[in-house]
């Protein structure tokens, strides 16, 4: 039997681990407010006066960040629905032959890729379905299909593909108000963040299919250069195994840029200014021209 000293020095180890845990872990969830659920993402996207737009560019040199391409954009937009909930709707095009240039995968025949992406939000905040359909633009049929439902606190999703490796079914338990999103379709908003809040996520993967659980962390504040201007913003870390994504949010929860590092690529999703055109995309050229 230990001593009363050595018991008592236990004592004090176990007090001063569990105040510890309690000040790392639990507090600040306590201390910063909630964080944003699926009802604060899709009401708030609902506040904007319509569609928004997006540029999709890739970054070749991890250098030189600021040197982009442009090989795509997106639209994004949320409204009320009748029964009170909420529809989040996207379009993406993304031309195959920019984005994969410069990879190991460059000089195939390329592709005007879409993607058509809804979601469906109940009034409480609820993800009820979502589903997304890929397809080679100009083609007609589509090459990737992905549908997910959510009943009695369970998400099933089901992927069926022009290729059968992409055909899948997969269930997952769905938390209540739990945010569900695609890798490359932006949120429009993540209102009322506070440094140090952490968040579990789903992300769905839309050209493959596949779902990950991603661990999502409000990192620190910074700055940011968009549209010619120093913003000041929260900087935003979704983690998925070794795969890090990066948000940066303006402090009224408007999101300006998402960078999603993809197999060989590193792609960066830029809102642009309200009444902006679409971007240009710019195809694929050879080195010295």
């Amino acid at each position: 039997m230990p001593s009363r000293l050595v018991s008592l020095g236990i004592l004090i180890y176990w007090s001063i681990a569990a105040f510890l845990l309690l000040t790392w872990e639990v507090l600040p969830e306590l201390t910063l407010g909630y964080p944003p659920d699926m009802r604060a993402i899709a009401s708030a996207a609902g506040t904007n006066p319509g569609p928004v737009t997006w540029s999709i560019d890739v970054i070749d040199d991890r250098g030189k960040p600021e040197a982009r391409r442009t090989v795509g954009w997106a639209t994004t937009d949320s409204e009320r629905v009748e029964d009170g909930g909420y529809e989040m709707t996207s379009h993406v095009e993304i031309d195959s032959s920019a984005l994969l240039w410069r990879t190991p995968l460059a000089g195939g025949v390329g592709a005007r890729l879409t993607i058509d992406g809804r979601y469906d939000v109940s009034p409480r905040g609820d993800l009820r379905s979502f589903e997304m359909d890929v397809a080679a633009a100009g083609m007609g049929e589509k090459l990737l299909t992905v549908e997910g439902k959510v009943d009695d606190g369970v998400m099933e999703v089901v992927a069926r593909g022009a290729a059968s490796l992409l055909n899948r079914r997969m269930r997952f338990p769905y938390e209540s108000k739990g945010v569900v999103y695609d890798s490359l379709r932006p949120l429009d908003r993540l209102p009322g963040l506070q440094v140090g809040q952490r968040w579990d996520a789903r992300v769905v993967n839309p050209l493959t299919g596949a779902v990950d659980s991603a661990r999502v962390s409000v990192e620190k504040r910074t700055l940011i250069d968009w549209n010619g201007e120093a913003v000041s913003a929260f900087e935003v870390v979704q983690s998925a195994g070794p795969i890090k994504a990066r948000t940066w949010v303006a402090l009224d929860g408007v999101i300006l840029r998402q960078q999603v590092p993809i197999p060989m690529v590193e792609m960066v999703l830029e809102r642009l200014p309200e009444g902006a055109p679409k971007p240009v995309i710019e195809p694929p050229r050879e080195e010295g021209r």
